[in-house]
């Protein structure tokens, strides 16, 4: 029988008796932690929703023939326990549960201090570039660089905007670029998640505006060997984005998100990065990147002889009227002031 206590386990209510009938799972939250609650033969079980063979989430899975299965590959654990069939070694860590008068209770032990990640220092970076807003959809592939994003976003240095599809995070990044002159970013899983932000990438790119994407990617043992979601994004992306880079273990990561950062704002283009699974959760001391010295200082002025030329033909018009350009629309309280002053229209 497997031994689901805990040392210095803390009880927590996660359910209604009644919330959730028999023969049924669902996922559960506790602080940082996500669980799949189970309720078999009368009982009620609480697993880790990670499905140890390939991070599927359990509690999307379902209870078939008294297994519960996991739903990417049909791996079966025991619904109350977690442990697998004979001749399987694997196996979701399992939590005790007690059901009370006011319903159920799971034990949880403490949770372990929060280590640095390759994913704090790419979201670090990313915030010293100037990116204040996130749109996207948390799942099962990005969940390391969700956390990172949390933790900024609990510091106050990031909005996070949630979506229900992929296609408006890259529509609403590219709204915000288009409108602000700044980077957004977009946020999305691995295989058809990413692929759901092509339209709204391609809006940003004919529109030249400033857009950061990040996708989640399947674990690097497992790519190209046709797991679930498994996708060739590099050649997806390869269009639409000016610069994509794969994020992997051994890389630099700050300078990565720093040249998708740089390309994106002084192309005005698409950058893209990709982020496998595990290298998100890699602990990393490495410094975020910054745009010091890296960006030169993009503001031009005309001549004194081209200013002077101008006036004169303002002060010689008899209608004067202004046409502005889009590389003004940042700019415009001085162009506005000029032509209150002088009763001239504005196209």
């Amino acid at each position: 029988m497997t031994d689901c206590s805990h040392p210095n386990a803390t009880w927590h209510k996660v359910a209604d008796l009644d919330e959730l009938p028999e023969g049924r799972v669902m996922p559960i939250h506790v602080g940082s932690r996500t669980l799949v609650l189970t309720h078999f033969d009368g009982a009620f079980g609480a697993l880790d929703n990670r499905c140890p063979h390939q991070g599927g989430p359990l509690a999307e899975g379902s209870i078939e023939k008294g297994w519960l299965r996991c739903p990417w590959h049909g791996y079966d654990y025991n619904p109350l326990n977690g442990s697998p069939p004979e001749g399987f070694d694997d196996a979701p860590p399992c939590f005790a549960t007690q059901t009370r008068e006011d319903g159920v209770y799971v034990a949880l032990p403490p949770e372990e201090d929060r280590v640095r990640t390759v994913s704090d220092v790419l979201v670090e970076t990313m915030v010293n570039w100037g990116v204040t807003h996130v749109f996207g959809m948390v799942g099962h592939s990005n969940l390391g660089f969700a956390d990172a994003m949390r933790e900024a976003e609990s510091r106050g240095e990031l909005t996070y905007v949630g979506i229900r599809h992929e296609g408006a995070a890259s529509f609403a990044a590219s709204a915000y670029g288009k409108l602000t002159g700044r980077l957004a970013a977009c946020f999305a899983i691995a295989g058809p998640g990413s692929t759901n932000l092509l339209t709204g990438l391609y809006d940003a790119k004919v529109d030249r505006a400033p857009v950061l994407a990040i996708s989640g990617q399947v674990p690097s043992k497992v790519k190209g060997r046709g797991a679930f979601q498994d996708l060739d994004l590099e050649s997806a992306f390869a269009d639409v984005a000016r610069y994509s880079a794969t994020v992997q273990a051994g890389s630099d990561h700050a300078e990565l998100m720093t040249l998708a950062c740089k390309t994106a704002l002084v192309q005005r283009d698409v950058s893209h990065l990709m982020l496998p699974d595990e290298v998100q959760m890699i602990e990393s001391d490495e410094p975020a990147g910054t745009p010091d010295g890296r960006v030169g200082d993009r503001h031009t002025a005309p001549s004194s002889d081209v200013l002077a030329e101008a006036m004169k033909m303002i002060t010689a018009s008899k209608r004067p009227l202004f046409i502005v350009g889009a590389g003004s629309r940042f700019d415009m309280s001085p162009i506005v002031d000029l032509a209150e002053r002088i009763g001239a229209p504005l196209v």
